[in-house]
């Protein structure tokens, strides 16, 4: 709930410095994929959810394009900045957002902690 009062305050600015430095960002990648999962508006089973976020219905608007295009959660430059122009930031947050819509939650955080 609330994500985009959290993560573009508190863990974009980690993934910038990892980035810059090196290191490695899949599991913030992950945090972020989750996040854009979430914002689809649907559980695994396809049941509406509810999106509480001040910025739900622009984030919900972003993350229904993301089956045709992964991306189109990050396009969003103002929460994100330029972190779309990343590749190793968007090729792990692609396998994430990948991994969740078709093995579900359960299997993705299996994959994520076996990583």
């Amino acid at each position: 709930a609330e994500s985009s009062d959290r993560i573009p305050k508190w863990l974009l600015p980690v993934v910038r410095e990892n980035l810059a430095a090196g290191r490695p960002v899949d599991l913030s990648a992950a945090i972020v994929a989750s996040w854009a999962r979430y914002a689809e508006g649907t559980d695994e089973q396809g049941g509406p959810i509810t999106v509480v976020d001040r910025m739900a219905d622009r984030l919900m608007a972003s993350a229904s394009h993301n089956h045709e295009d992964a991306l189109a959660f990050l396009r969003d430059r103002e929460v994100f900045g330029d972190l779309v122009d990343s590749p190793d930031f968007t090729a792990a947050y692609t396998r994430t957002l990948a991994s969740l819509h078709t093995d579900g939650a359960e299997a993705t955080l299996d994959m994520l902690l076996e990583g």
